[in-house]
C-alpha cells in the first residue's frame, strides 16, 4: 500500500510525530503566546468522535492529535500512514514535567479523585527535583471558579485527567481563558503517577499490550477495552 501524506481515523487528522519533533513543539509553545491544545488519542477517544460530530470538530480544534494507544497505530499504519512514535499519556506527562523543569515553566494538575492529582504532582517533583508545580485540583470541570484559579497560578502547563470526552471538551471551552501555554487531557495518567493503579511492566509496554495489562487490574474495564481494542479496529479500517 503506498504511503499517504495526511493520516486520518473517522475523520479525525492525527499528527505523526517523532519524540523529538513532539519536544520540540512543545519547547516552542511554551515560548509563544497562543495556548495549544495537545490530544492523546487512543482507540476509544475515537471511537468517541465517530460518534459524536461536535467530538470529533473539538478533536479537529486542537492543535495536535497524537496516537496514544498500540491499536491507533497499527490502524495507521494498516491504512498507509504509519506513525513514528507511540505517545502515551503517562510518557508524555513525564516528558512535559522534564521540559517544564529544564525551562523554568510551572504546571498545574487539574482532574482525578480527591488527592491523586497532589500525589501525581508530588511524584513529578520526585522525578523533577526543579519542577514547579503551581496548583492541584479535583474539582469537577463543572466548577467555574477552577479557571481564575489556574490562571491565578501561572501555570505554563495544564495537564487535564477528566477523561474523554469531558476534559478535551474542557479544553477547548477554556484554554483561551487561564493564559496557559499547553494544554494537555491525560486521562488516567494521575492514577499511575499516584501509584493507584501501577504502570504495566516494560516487557508489556514494549509488547505494546499495556490494555492487557489494565484488564487483568480492573477485569469492570472489559466493556470499555472490547471497544478500544476490538471494535475499533474494526470500523476503523472500513471507513
Amino acid at each position: 500500500m503506498p504511503l499517504k501524506s495526511e493520516a486520518r481515523i473517522f475523520g479525525v487528522k492525527i499528527d505523526r510525530l517523532s519524540w523529538a519533533e513532539l519536544d520540540e513543539f512543545c519547547r516552542k509553545s511554551l515560548l509563544e503566546d497562543s495556548p495549544k491544545h495537545i490530544v492523546t488519542a487512543n482507540g476509544e477517544i475515537l471511537l468517541k468522535a465517530y460518534e459524536s460530530n461536535s467530538y470529533r470538530d473539538v478533536l479537529n480544534g486542537a492543535d495536535l492529535v497524537i496516537p496514544e494507544s498500540t491499536n491507533v497505530s497499527w490502524v495507521l499504519a494498516l491504512k498507509g500512514t504509519p506513525v513514528r512514535s507511540v505517545t502515551s499519556g503517562a510518557d508524555l506527562v513525564t516528558r512535559l514535567a522534564r521540559i517544564a523543569s529544564e525551562n523554568n515553566k510551572s504546571v498545574f494538575l487539574l482532574g482525578g479523585r480527591d488527592g491523586v492529582a497532589t500525589k501525581a504532582g508530588e511524584r513529578l517533583k520526585e522525578l523533577n527535583s526543579n519542577l514547579n508545580i503551581v496548583g492541584t485540583s479535583s474539582v469537577n470541570p463543572n466548577d467555574v471558579a477552577v479557571t481564575g484559579q489556574i490562571k491565578q497560578s501561572g501555570a505554563d502547563i495544564v495537564l487535564v485527567a477528566y477523561g474523554a470526552p469531558k476534559q478535551e471538551e474542557w479544553i477547548s471551552n477554556n484554554k483561551t481563558e487561564l493564559g496557559a501555554k499547553i494544554l494537555v487531557g491525560i486521562g488516567g495518567t494521575f492514577d499511575m503517577l499516584a501509584g493507584v493503579t501501577p504502570r504495566a511492566p516494560y516487557l508489556l509496554r514494549a509488547l505494546r499490550l499495556e490494555w492487557l495489562w489494565r484488564l487483568l487490574l480492573q477485569p469492570t474495564r472489559i466493556g470499555r477495552i472490547w471497544r478500544a481494542v476490538v471494535i475499533f479496529p474494526m470500523k476503523a479500517l472500513i471507513k
